[in-house]
């Protein structure tokens, strides 16, 4: 899937995809440092495309990644000193959406370049970006 359709006639941009991030029961997102056990989760195992922003007087996007793991990946930024510094600033959250492991590198460039965020993301830039909407 490109970014922009590559005929004349129909130049247009491609529709962002809803890959419906994951939220708690009451949908508010998950506060990074609050949660008491990652496996409360369920994400152990379990490969996709994930968040992480601060929120705040002026929040920001932090990271935006992907893994086959997802439970391994949030236990490594639970102790990850530089992410902890922003939980002073309003929290640090997460989402996260399962996405076919073809298809991760594709989200996380498209993601990395419209959110800017504050760390290098991690992806294969050879891949065409694939749009989707970001958490509401």
């Amino acid at each position: 899937m490109a970014f922009w359709s590559t005929t004349k006639a129909n130049a247009t941009q491609a529709r962002a995809q809803d890959i419906k991030w994951r939220a708690g029961p009451r949908g508010d997102y998950f506060r990074l440092y609050m949660l008491d056990d990652i496996s409360e989760l369920k994400v152990d195992g379990v490969g996709g495309v994930y968040l992480v922003w601060h929120g705040g007087v002026k929040p920001g996007w932090l990271l935006a990644g992907n893994a086959g793991d997802l439970g391994h990946v949030f236990r490594e930024l639970r102790g990850d000193r530089d992410i902890r510094d922003y939980d002073g600033r309003g929290g640090v959250y997460i989402s996260w959406s399962p996405i076919k492991d073809e298809y991760r590198d594709g989200v996380v460039h498209f993601l990395a370049r419209s959110i800017k965020p504050v760390f290098e993301c991690e992806f294969d830039s050879r891949k065409d970006a694939i749009p989707v909407m970001l958490p509401r």
